[in-house]
C-alpha cells in the first residue's frame, strides 16, 4: 500500500502478521509501484465506469419520467375535444354565430368568463358543441353536489394542489397558441351553496385575472345562475325558447323524430303543452313515434300538471327569498292575466329574479321561468299560461283542505 508522505517521499507499508511496517522504497521499488498504482486505477475506473453509466441512465429515466408527469394534464388539456353530435337536432344559426363570436374571438379581446343560461333542455349544451366542434383544448368539468370546482379539476386531471393545475393550463395555452376553453357544466340537481360559490371565485380568478382559460359556464336554471356573480366579469348569454313560428320551420326535422310528415296541427298540440323547449318536443314525438301521439301527449300534460301542483306549494312552503314573500299566487295570476307572448314585467317587486329562481329550482316548479332579455317573467307553454289563473291561493289551499 502506498502512502504519501510529507516533501513528497512515498513509503511503501507492508502488513507484518500483527501491525503495519513503514519502510522507505527504494528507487526500482517507486518505480514498479507507481506502475502499479496506474493500473490499479484504471482497473478501478473501468470497474466503476458501467456502475456510474448505469446511474446516469437510471437518473435520466427518472428526470423523463418525472417529465412525462408533469405533461399527462397539459397532453389531457390540449386533445381534449367536446364530444362529437349525436342524432339530429334543430339549428340556430343566429344564436350560433354570437356565440361563437363570444367564444373564439382573439384572447386579447376576451377579458371576461361567458355565463349561458336557459331554460331546461333549451339546447344551451348542444350549441356549446356546435360552436365548439372540431377545436382543441376544450376541457369540460361537470360538477357534483359537495364538490368544488377546484377539486373537481383536481381529480379529472389528476393532479394534487391548484399550483400544479395552474401551471397545467398556462402551459398548455403555450403549447396551443391560445389559451384552452374551460366549460363548467351545473347539473340542474346541483344546490350545494358550497360548490356553486367556488364556481364564481374561480371564474373570476382563472378566467379573468390570471386568463389561463376561457372560461364558459352553463346553468339550467336561474337560481343557480344566480350564484354566479362577476359584476362586468361577467357576460351573460340567454338562450331562449323556440316561437311556434320558429319551430313550423323546422317541419323536416320533426317529422324524422316523429318518423312520418309531421302536420302544423301535431305541433300545434306539442307546443302547447311543452311550450317552445326543444328537448321536450323531440322528446314527445320521439315517444309518439312508438305509442302514438295522443299517448305522448298525455303523458306530457301529467308532467306539467305536476309542475304547476308544485309550484302551488311555493307561498305554503316559505315563499320568495329570505323575507319568505309569499307572493308566488299572485305571480302566477299577473302572468296569466299577461298575453303569452309579451309575459308579465314589474319592476317594483319584494323578490329578485336570483330568489325567484332559487325557490323554483329547489320545489322543481317550473311553470313560470324569467326571461333577462325582456326582464319578465313567462309561462311555460300556452297550456301552463291558461292554467296559472286558477291556481289557487294558500289560504284558499288551507280552506279546501279544512273541508
Amino acid at each position: 500500500m502506498l502512502l504519501k508522505m510529507p516533501r513528497g517521499r512515498l513509503l511503501l507499508v507492508q502488513k507484518s502478521a500483527s501491525l503495519w511496517m513503514p519502510r522507505r522504497m527504494h528507487s526500482n521499488e517507486t518505480r514498479t509501484s507507481g506502475m502499479a498504482s496506474r493500473a490499479g486505477f484504471f482497473q478501478f475506473l473501468g470497474q466503476i465506469t458501467p456502475i456510474c453509466a448505469a446511474g446516469g441512465l437510471f437518473y435520466m429515466m427518472i428526470v423523463r419520467r418525472q417529465e412525462e408527469e408533469d405533461q399527462r394534464p397539459v397532453r389531457q388539456i390540449i386533445t381534449s375535444q367536446v364530444p362529437a353530435i349525436v342524432g339530429d337536432f334543430i339549428e340556430r344559426p343566429v344564436l350560433f354565430q354570437n356565440l361563437q363570436r363570444l367564444i373564439l374571438d382573439p384572447d386579447e379581446n376576451m377579458d371576461f368568463f361567458v355565463l349561458i343560461t336557459g331554460n331546461h333542455k333549451v339546447g344551451k349544451s348542444h350549441l356549446v358543441q356546435r360552436v365548439l366542434q372540431g377545436h382543441q383544448g376544450v376541457f369540460r368539468v361537470t360538477l357534483q353536489d359537495g364538490q368544488t370546482i377546484d377539486s373537481a379539476l383536481h381529480g379529472v386531471l389528476g393532479v394534487e394542489n391548484d399550483a400544479a393545475m395552474v401551471w397545467a393550463f398556462a402551459e398548455a395555452g403555450k403549447q396551443l397558441g391560445h389559451r384552452p376553453v374551460l366549460l363548467i357544466d351545473i347539473q340542474e340537481r346541483v344546490t350545494d351553496t358550497k360548490t356553486l360559490n367556488s364556481i364564481s371565485n374561480f371564474c373570476k380568478e382563472f378566467g379573468f385575472e390570471m386568463k389561463l382559460a376561457k372560461v364558459v359556464v352553463t346553468a339550467s336554471s336561474a337560481g343557480t345562475a344566480s350564484f354566479i356573480t362577476g359584476d362586468d366579469r361577467r357576460v351573460d348569454f340567454f338562450v331562449p325558447c323556440f316561437s311556434l313560428e320558429e319551430l313550423k320551420k323546422e317541419k323536416a326535422q320533426i317529422s324524422k323524430w316523429y318518423g312520418q310528415p309531421v302536420e302544423d296541427i301535431e305541433i300545434d298540440a306539442v307546443f302547447d303543452l311543452a311550450g317552445g323547449v326543444v328537448g321536450d318536443i323531440q322528446a314527445t314525438f320521439v315517444q309518439a313515434r312508438k305509442i302514438g301521439l295522443g299517448k305522448a301527449l298525455s303523458d306530457m300534460k301529467r308532467k306539467v300538471q305536476r309542475d304547476l301542483q308544485n309550484y302551488q306549494c311555493i307561498d305554503c312552503s316559505g315563499g320568495f327569498g329570505p323575507g319568505k314573500v309569499c307572493l308566488a299566487t299572485w305571480l302566477a295570476h299577473q302572468v296569466a292575466k299577461s298575453s303569452f307572448q309579451q309575459c308579465f314585467s314589474s319592476f317594483e317587486l319584494p323578490f329578485n329574479p336570483s330568489q325567484f329562481g332559487v325557490t323554483v329550482r329547489n320545489l322543481r316548479a317550473h311553470p313560470i321561468y324569467f326571461d333577462p332579455n325582456s326582464s319578465a317573467y313567462c309561462a311555460r307553454s300556452p297550456f301552463v299560461h291558461r292554467e296559472l289563473g286558477s291556481i289557487k291561493s294558500a289560504k284558499d289551499l288551507m280552506k279546501a283542505a279544512r273541508v
